[in-house]
């Protein structure tokens, strides 16, 4: 018999899309699922379209399972339908995303061929689904922890939930407690969270299939477009960070690196979105974000791992703010 998959859809507000999202599931070549709509406090007709497919498309092979919760994030909703799930392997789709035919078949072999995680590449679309960039791997097999660490942290190759498997055991503690599980109190990265300290866990292979199996769906109003304080970020970015701690190697500095390029990338949105008299070192997010950035800043200017441009750009930044609301301006995008 073939290993039940579980695949978790949090979905709040997603009338419009989650029809879409549950059809790409059910059209999937690999047929035991087990489906966990986790609906976060919608007050849309999202339940209800939930409810159809449950009684009409419901089989021996595909379970499809609603739970209604108060709104509480992404995050939380989750961390509620892990608590549900029965497979031996865990998926993640969100509600206004969709996947490839395709995709959990191949992950599933991966896992089932040994790997502790299996991941493939994202298609990036636009609001009504159509693809317009698209992520590109090659074929990778990652030793965890360190490596899978570094990859992910600081080579940036899986910061999202959807194109990944996971092996419900890595997640789950001897007495049934999450060990594994998404950080419900930040405004954002709570995927990127669970990744890394899932991979903390394991002593296996991480294996990057060349495939494009997740249509990541972009829409203005969720939370891709939404605009943190420098505060929220670094609130944000202290799970990421407590598992670099934790690896407990003074030599282990991805973490480091990632916190230290995402206040960069703060200020130079923050610079290009704003004005030289709404952004400036006066104003509260300009002060955390500079504290922040300060942080590991010596770190990261010492690193081998990063760009001459990129350090060459902190400095700037850190001391000679003229200038770098210039290359913000300018030439950002390539050196920030």
């Amino acid at each position: 018999m073939k290993d039940l998959v579980s695949v978790i859809v949090p979905a709040y507000q997603e009338e419009k899309r989650i029809g879409r999202c549950l059809q790409s599931i059910l059209a999937s070549t690999y047929q035991r699922l087990q489906v966990i709509v986790v609906n976060d406090g919608s007050t849309d007709d999202t339940a209800k379209i939930v409810s159809s497919f449950k009684r009409n498309r419901e089989s021996e092979s595909v379970s499809i399972e609603l739970v209604n919760i108060c709104n509480g994030g992404s995050g939380r909703a989750r961390n509620h339908g892990l608590r549900r799930a029965k497979g031996e392997y865990i998926s993640f789709v969100d509600a206004d995303d969709m996947i490839h035919p395709q995709m959990i078949e191949r992950l599933v072999l991966s896992l089932q061929n040994g790997s502790d995680m299996a991941s493939c590449s994202l298609v990036f679309c636009n609001e009504s689904g159509r693809g317009r960039r698209y992520q590109h791997h090659r074929r990778q097999r990652i030793v965890c922890p360190v490596q899978a660490l570094k990859m992910a942290m600081w080579d940036q190759i899986q910061m999202t939930l959807g194109p990944v498997l996971f092996r419900k055991e890595k997640i789950f503690a001897e007495e049934g407690k999450l060990s594994v599980f998404c950080p419900e109190d930040v405004a954002g990265f709570e995927d990127f969270a669970f990744v890394c300290e899932y991979l903390k866990q394991c002593n296996g292979i991480w294996e990057v299939l060349p495939f494009h199996g997740y249509f990541y769906c972009r829409r203005k109003g969720s939370q891709t477009y939404r605009e943190w304080s420098a505060e929220e970020l670094s609130h944000a970015l202290q799970p990421v960070l407590a598992v670099g701690m934790g690896m407990h190697d003074e030599n282990f500095i991805s973490h480091k690196l990632q916190y230290t390029f995402r206040f960069m990338a703060f200020w130079y949105e923050r610079a290009c979105r704003c004005s030289r008299y709404t952004f400036t070192p006066d104003c509260i997010d300009w002060k955390v974000c500079m504290r922040e950035l300060n942080r590991f800043a010596d770190v990261y200017m010492k690193s081998s791992d990063v760009a001459w441009y990129r350090k060459l750009a902190v400095r700037i930044v850190r001391r000679h703010t003229k200038t770098g609301w210039l290359l913000a301006k300018t030439i950002g995008r390539i050196v920030f």
